[in-house]
């Protein structure tokens, strides 16, 4: 081959490859929208001592804004749609470069999807681009880490490129709400029990490989794991019973790790809760009602924890302003 047949041959494959790059991230652009973590990257520099991981039921459950102003403990929710453990452990390694947070939260429903779908692992992690820790997903996705590295080649439903692909941010609220979702619906008074039935024989397999892996990273940096799971009014849907209940209960035991599970009878009394207009209409995650107890019962939970020295009411992104405009947008939702 000719030199200049080898020169012409390696432009098109820059060019190709720049293409395929560009596209990629105007794919990320995309994505943005009610969930996205872009708002993360503009928190101040290690003000977060918590952070919350997890699908939807974490994104409508736990709310950094209050937990601050009543607890004055600031946090983040890095909650996604059907985000599995895999995601998730990888936003814990991601938010701890920017954050030395103290305390991670897990809803516990990842732990029933070790890992999802190579699409839905990239639609949770695009916020952070195309860095070191979102390409973890390549090693996992060995035979199509291509699809990681050009994401292009799986996301491309539903596309509508628009002024919002290009804006500064995806979601202005975003920096308020810091991941958080809420849910004004109800499911009403036919639901009153719990799902749990107090089965301590019932089993289910789980594989725990990335929740051992954030627990043995959460070790190396002395960070305090939770596990919470929140509460809901059907497992029709998303199947959460006592055999899930009973081996993560038995995962936790062995780790010394706290398990909080509102549906059972005990937490569900202890935070003051009614499944009836604590759970949102579609069963499955907590309305805003429910979000206030379960936050509040987290951060009356967290400042009793030992060893843990709390920047309480330090957040300069968490001011007075701040708060009234995430109250203000709390309230244009409920009314919407």
């Amino acid at each position: 081959m000719r030199k200049t047949d080898l020169l012409k041959m390696s432009i098109f494959i820059a060019i190709a490859l720049f293409l395929l790059i560009l596209c990629s991230q105007v794919a990320f652009l995309n994505l943005r929208g009610f969930n996205d973590h872009e708002a993360f990257y503009e928190c101040a520099e290690d003000s977060i001592d918590v952070v919350f991981i997890g699908g939807s039921m974490a994104y409508t459950a736990f709310c950094p804004a209050e937990l601050y102003d009543r607890y004055g403990i600031s946090s983040y929710n890095f909650g996604t749609s059907n985000q599995s453990m895999l995601a998730g452990y990888i936003w814990a390694q991601e938010a701890y470069e920017y954050q030395k947070y103290k305390v991670i939260v897990v809803e516990a429903m990842a732990l029933t999807m070790s890992h999802g779908e190579i699409a839905t692992d990239i639609r949770s992690l695009f916020s952070m681009g195309i860095n070191h820790n979102y390409l973890q997903l390549a090693g996992v996705y060995k035979r199509n880490s291509y699809k990681v590295v050009f994401p292009i080649f799986v996301l491309h439903d539903g596309w509508e490129i628009s002024q919002k692909t290009f804006a500064e941010t995806g979601n202005e609220g975003n920096q308020y709400l810091r991941g958080f979702v809420p849910l004004f619906s109800q499911a009403g008074e036919n639901y009153q029990e719990s799902i749990l039935r107090g089965d301590e024989n019932a089993t289910e397999y789980l594989n725990f490989t990335y929740i051992d892996r954030l627990r043995e990273y959460c070790d190396e940096n002395e960070i305090k794991l939770i596990i919470v799971k929140t509460l809901m009014a059907s497992n029709e849907v998303n199947n959460w019973n006592d055999g899930y209940h009973n081996q993560v209960q038995e995962y936790a035991t062995q780790y010394n790790i706290p398990f909080i599970d509102f549906n059972s009878v005990e937490y569900m009394k202890d935070a003051g809760m009614d499944i009836s207009v604590d759970v949102a209409a579609d069963l499955r995650h907590m309305s805003y009602s429910g979000s206030q107890k379960a936050t509040n019962y987290l951060g009356e939970y967290m400042l009793q924890m030992e060893g843990i020295q709390w920047n309480l009411y330090k957040d300069p992104r968490l001011n007075h302003e701040a708060l009234d405009k995430y109250y203000a947008i709390i309230d244009e939702i409920e009314k919407e």
